[in-house]
C-alpha cells in the first residue's frame, strides 16, 4: 500500500471541517493538512446546485451573525474569506389561510406588525420583547461580538446579568407561556425553533432569545452567489495558502495503532498517514464504520447507539417559465411549530404546511431569464412507508418514484394556496427525500442537524488519542455552531502542538 504523511487529516468538508482547516491554516500555514471529501464539492448541507440554468440552495438558506462586526462575519474575514452578504428583509413572511404576518429584520417593525395583527395582546407582546431585548443586550455586553462565551464570561453572566440569570434554567416554552396567552401568537413567535427541529419545550429561553431573535435585531444574511458560492469561497480561502482538498475520495477506515489514530485507509486501499485526524463525518458513521467497535469501550458504543438523530425532510426544486417578482423570498405557509413537530415525530407525513424559498428575490445575480427557481421544504420522517418504498422486495425504484411524485404534487398543491396556478408554469421539477440527503451528505437517516438537541453531545476528543470530532454532533445545529466547532478542534490541535 502507498503512503503519504500529513500533520492533520480532515474527513469531511462540512462547516465543521472547513472551520478546522481555516483555523489551522490561519494560525499555522506550515502544517501539512489535507481535506478528504466523498462528494465532488465542499460544504455539506451548506451548498447549492444548478439545473437547466436554475439555481437552488440544497440545504442552508440564510446566515445569522454575518452583519458588520458580528461574530461569524468577523471570523470569516479574519480567515481571508472573500464573500459579500445581502440582508434578507423581510426575514420571513408567515402566511395562514386567514392572515399574513411579515417578520422584518428590525425589532421595532416586527413588534409593530405583531401588534397590528394581535391588538388585544399588545401589552403581552411588549412585555415579551422587553425580556428578549434584555437577554440579548446582556449577552452581547459580555461576549463583545463573539459567538460563544468563555468560562470567565459565563461566570460574569451569572453574577452581572440579572435577566440571563433569571431565565437560564427555563425553557423557551416557559417564557412564551409566561407572557403570551394567545396560542396562535405563541406558534408564530416559536417558528424558528424549527431551525433546530425541536419543540420550544426542549430549548433554553436564553438560547432562543439570542439565536432565534437575532435576525430581527442583527439581521439575517444571504451570501451573494448563493450557498454554493459561499462554500466554494471558504474552500478557496483554505487552499490559498497551501491547504489541500481531495474530492471524490472515500475514507474506508481510520487506522488505529495502540489506541491512537495514525492515518486513514481510502476506498482504493491506499493509506494516508496523519498525526491528527479530525472527523466531520456523522457520529454513527465515524464510530461504527471508520473507527470500529473493537477499538471502543462497551459503554461508549452503547452511548452512541442511544443517540437520536435530528429531523430530516423532503424538498422540491422547481424551475418556472415566469418570475415571482410579487412574492417575498422566504414564505412560511400554515406553520404551527409545536403540532408540526409532534406529527412528524409520530411518523405521520401528511403535510399541511410548506416553507417556500425564492433565491433570486434576494440575489438578482441568481436570476434566470426564463423564470424563477423556488424550493419547497418540509420536515419528513426517515422511515416513511418502509424507507420511502426502498425496502420492498419488488419494484423498489418504481415504488420510491411513486412516493416521491405523490408528495411532490401534494407540496405543489399546498403552495398554490400562496402562489396560484403554480403548476401551470413548472418547466423543471426534482425532489429530494431523506434518502437523498443521506446519500449526498453521509448523515445517518439523512439528518439535517446531526443528533437531536437535548441529548448529551459527544466530546470533541474521542476515546481514540489524536482523533477529534467536529460539526453538528458536538457543538449543535446551525451554520455558525458547526463552523465554530471546527475552530475549537483546530485550537485543541494547536494547543497540543505548542505544549510539545
Amino acid at each position: 500500500m502507498n503512503s503519504e504523511n500529513y500533520d492533520v487529516i480532515i474527513i469531511g468538508s462540512g462547516m465543521g471541517g472547513l472551520g478546522t482547516g481555516l483555523k489551522l491554516q490561519s494560525s499555522n500555514p506550515n502544517l501539512k493538512k489535507q481535506f478528504l471529501i466523498q462528494y465532488n464539492i465542499p460544504g455539506g448541507y451548506v451548498n447549492g446546485f444548478k439545473r437547466k440554468g436554475y439555481y437552488f440552495d440544497s440545504g442552508a438558506e440564510g446566515l445569522v451573525f454575518c452583519g458588520e462586526k458580528q461574530a461569524f462575519r468577523m471570523v470569516l474575514d479574519e480567515f481571508g474569506v472573500k464573500q459579500k452578504y445581502i440582508s434578507i428583509d423581510p426575514v420571513e413572511t408567515m402566511q395562514f389561510p386567514d392572515k399574513k404576518i411579515t417578520m422584518y429584520a428590525n425589532g421595532e417593525k416586527y413588534k409593530t406588525e405583531l401588534i397590528r395583527n394581535f391588538q388585544n395582546e399588545e401589552d403581552e407582546i411588549r412585555a415579551f420583547f422587553k425580556v428578549i431585548e434584555a437577554i440579548q443586550e446582556e449577552f452581547h455586553s459580555v461576549v463583545k461580538g463573539r459567538f460563544d462565551p468563555t468560562f470567565t464570561e459565563y461566570l460574569k453572566i451569572i453574577f452581572t446579568c440579572p435577566t440571563l440569570r433569571k431565565y437560564a434554567t427555563k425553557s423557551f416554552d416557559y417564557l412564551l407561556t409566561k407572557f403570551i396567552t394567545n396560542k396562535e401568537l405563541r406558534d408564530i413567535l416559536a417558528v424558528y425553533t424549527l431551525w433546530l427541529g425541536v419543540s420550544p419545550k426542549k430549548i433554553k429561553a436564553t438560547l432562543a432569545a439570542v439565536i432565534f431573535f437575532s435576525p430581527y435585531y442583527q439581521g439575517h444574511y444571504y451570501p451573494k452567489g448563493g450557498m454554493l458560492t459561499f462554500a466554494n469561497n471558504l474552500a478557496k480561502a483554505y487552499t490559498a495558502n497551501g491547504g489541500e482538498i481531495k474530492c471524490k475520495t472515500e475514507v474506508k477506515k481510520i487506522i488505529i495503532e495502540n489506541g491512537k489514530a495514525v492515518g486513514v485507509q481510502l476506498g482504493d486501499e491506499s493509506v494516508i498517514k496523519g498525526k491528527w485526524i479530525v472527523s466531520n463525518s456523522d457520529i454513527q458513521r465515524t464510530t461504527f464504520d471508520l473507527i470500529g467497535e473493537e477499538h471502543l469501550s462497551k459503554e461508549y458504543i452503547e452511548y452512541i447507539l442511544d443517540l437520536e438523530k435530528s429531523v430530516t425532510g423532503f424538498s422540491v426544486f422547481l424551475g418556472l417559465d415566469n418570475h415571482l417578482d410579487d412574492y417575498p423570498s422566504h414564505i412560511a405557509y400554515n406553520i404551527k411549530a409545536e403540532s408540526y413537530l409532534e406529527r412528524i415525530a409520530k411518523g405521520n407525513y401528511a403535510p399541511e404546511e410548506v416553507l417556500i424559498r425564492i433565491p433570486d428575490k434576494i440575489d438578482p445575480s441568481l436570476r434566470n431569464e426564463k423564470g424563477s427557481a423556488l424550493t419547497l421544504l418540509t420536515f419528513a420522517p426517515y422511515n416513511l412507508e418502509k424507507n420511502w418504498g426502498t425496502k420492498e422486495k419488488k419494484d423498489q425504484k418504481e415504488h420510491y418514484t411513486q412516493i416521491k411524485e405523490k408528495y411532490t404534487e401534494r407540496l405543489i398543491k399546498i403552495t398554490e394556496k400562496v402562489i396560484p396556478d403554480l403548476s401551470k408554469h413548472i418547466v423543471y421539477k426534482e425532489a429530494a427525500t431523506p434518502l437523498t440527503f443521506e446519500r449526498y451528505t453521509l448523515n445517518s437517516e439523512g439528518s439535517w442537524y446531526g443528533i437531536k438537541k437535548g441529548q448529551k453531545r459527544p466530546k470533541q476528543q474521542t476515546p481514540i488519542k489524536n482523533l477529534l470530532l467536529a460539526g453538528g454532533n458536538t457543538q449543535g445545529a446551525g451554520v455558525p455552531s458547526c463552523f465554530f466547532s471546527g475552530i475549537k478542534a483546530g485550537q485543541i490541535i494547536l494547543k497540543k502542538l505548542k505544549n510539545k
